[in-house]
């Protein structure tokens, strides 16, 4: 079940400990959130009101508030937590973004099955992980070829040649605005573990609308 309370009013004890993404998938169900806003799942461990500091399980029904990040998938929006980082410094700049922590695992950049996500570093301002749009995904569950666990690339718009940012809300998007010069794309090697807790459907409606 979902709280969108604020994290400021959340009355929980600062505690310690690694998270896992499996620890979420039969315990949270996702609502909608407000552009620009983070909104809060319930799951059973716990966590700190503010600031990225480690946990520590406790009672296993222990209630847990885990920010909800929006994203987009075919230019609808999903709903994800960030769990895991391969980067220190990604890692430090999530846990500081969403209020939560985030463990640093450099291992998950080993995974044979790995999606891509983009995260915008300017152009529209909005709820990304910079302060920019919502990242983008190339997968949700349902799709044969969801994992929970993504590549980062960084994009960035081209300020010069009267190029006008605007949202971009696909991976198809993203390569039709790069074809046309107004972005680069710099892949990198770093690898997030990020579940989707609900999601929009596909374009193609062969994929329905859906929360964990």
């Amino acid at each position: 079940m979902v709280e969108t309370a604020s994290p400021t009013k959340t009355k929980i004890k600062r505690k310690t400990a690694t998270i896992a993404a499996m620890i979420v998938i039969a315990t949270i169900i996702a609502f909608p959130i407000a552009a620009n806003k983070l909104a809060f799942a319930t799951v059973a461990i716990t966590i700190p009101t503010a600031g990225p500091t480690m946990l520590k399980l406790t009672t296993p029904n222990a209630p847990v508030v885990i920010p909800l990040v929006r994203g987009l998938y075919d230019k609808k929006d999903i709903l994800l937590i960030t769990t895991e980082v391969s980067d220190k410094a990604l890692k430090d700049q999530i846990g500081n973004f969403t209020g939560s922590p985030v463990n640093y695992e450099p291992n998950l950049t080993k995974s044979q099955d790995i999606g891509n996500l983009w995260i915008f570093k300017n152009g529209v301002k909005g709820p990304g992980f910079m302060g920019f749009q919502a990242s983008v995904v190339d997968s949700i569950p349902g799709d044969p070829h969801y994992t929970p666990l993504w590549k980062v690339s960084i994009v960035e718009w081209k300020t010069t040649g009267g190029t006008t940012p605007t949202i971009l809300g696909s991976d198809d998007a993203i390569a039709q605005a790069a074809s046309k010069g107004q972005i680069t794309i710099t892949p990198t090697k770093v690898v997030v573990n990020c579940p989707i807790l609900q999601w929009g459907g596909n374009k193609d409606n062969t994929i329905p609308a859906g929360h964990i």
